[in-house]
């Protein structure tokens, strides 16, 4: 038995009206993330898999969370490697949006398995585990969105070079030149452990942008430091993606170095040796870098043979 042919269902225009309206409530209602495609290197045709991706690139788009009550999934459990973090989510976009912001890839025609999304608000790394694009059921006629259900990113030494820092840090391989600052005189204020000193009469903007040069604080240490003019130092050791490139040397205001939440001020009268050397600054909660700068005080390889009692 055939339809009613005076009623149709595929109106061009009130399917204009419903995808106009699903926009406009994604963007009210929604959230701005990142969406990042992945990039395969060497692809395993047999597993359907690549260990080596990489991601090049961040796209500014918008989705809407449909799991309004918080993260699904297991959450925070005890297992037998640890402490596991299986958040999920499920995230809706606009068809129409998507291939507007992503037009300029044909590879990506629309959201992939294995590709990721970084939510600002919670700055989690999300990966896409299953693209539903059927869902709601062509209304009329038409479907609108692509509903994405994604996992908490776990890293596995993929490349990150996609332009946002947030997003980059992920990789934690950022080397980074850690070096002594020999400073007299100036505050009693003490640097803090952690945060970025810097050089310059602009002040210390976004990430460093208005300062002539910036470092982080590794350790602090008054008075009493044997410098490369005799003692007496204070000793800054601090570490940064520029190095000592821009650092000035000297007196006056402009050899000072300001601590951006302290404020202590100190001048720096020289740098000296062992002043640079190469670390690997690695993630957060990585320690890599404390062995590295302490670890000479903490053991004693002066001895050729540890086991002649001091003979040797």
């Amino acid at each position: 038995m055939a339809t009613n042919k005076f009623f149709r269902h595929q109106v061009k225009s009130e399917q204009v009206l419903v995808e106009d309206i699903t926009i406009e409530a994604i963007r009210m209602y929604g959230h701005d993330v990142i969406y990042i495609p992945r990039t395969l290197v060497n692809k395993d045709f047999l597993f359907g898999e690549d260990t080596i991706s990489k991601f090049e690139q961040g796209i500014n788009i918008e989705m809407y969370i449909s799991s309004i009550d918080g993260f699904e999934g297991e959450g925070d459990f005890a297992s037998k490697f640890g402490i596991e973090i299986k958040d999920t989510v499920e995230f809706i976009v606009s068809k129409k949006v998507f291939e507007k912001n992503l037009s300029y890839d044909e590879t990506v025609n629309r959201p992939r398995e294995g590709d990721l999304i970084y939510l600002p608000l919670s700055k989690g790394l999300f990966e896409i585990k299953f693209v539903e694009h059927e869902n709601p059921f062509y209304q009329l006629g038409k479907l609108y969105t692509y509903k994405l259900s994604c996992e908490l990113f776990v890293y596995s030494q993929e490349d990150f070079d996609t332009g946002f820092s947030d997003i980059d840090r992920v990789e934690g391989s950022e080397e980074e030149v850690a070096f002594n600052l020999y400073l007299t005189g100036g505050a009693t204020t003490n640097y803090s452990v952690g945060e970025v000193v810097y050089q310059g009469s602009q002040g210390f903007g976004t990430e460093g942008s208005s300062a002539d040069w910036f470092a982080t604080v590794l350790e602090w240490a008054t008075g009493g430091t044997a410098g490369p003019s005799g003692a007496g130092y204070n000793l800054l050791t601090v570490a940064g993606p520029s190095g000592a490139s821009g650092f000035v040397v000297g007196v006056g205001n402009a050899a000072g170095v300001t601590g951006s939440t302290s404020d202590a001020f100190y001048t720096a009268g020289t740098t000296g040796s062992p002043a640079i050397r190469t670390i690997t600054i690695a993630q957060e909660f990585d320690d890599t870098d404390d062995f590295e700068l302490q670890g000479d005080s903490i053991f004693d390889f002066t001895d050729k043979d540890p086991f002649s009692e001091g003979n040797i």
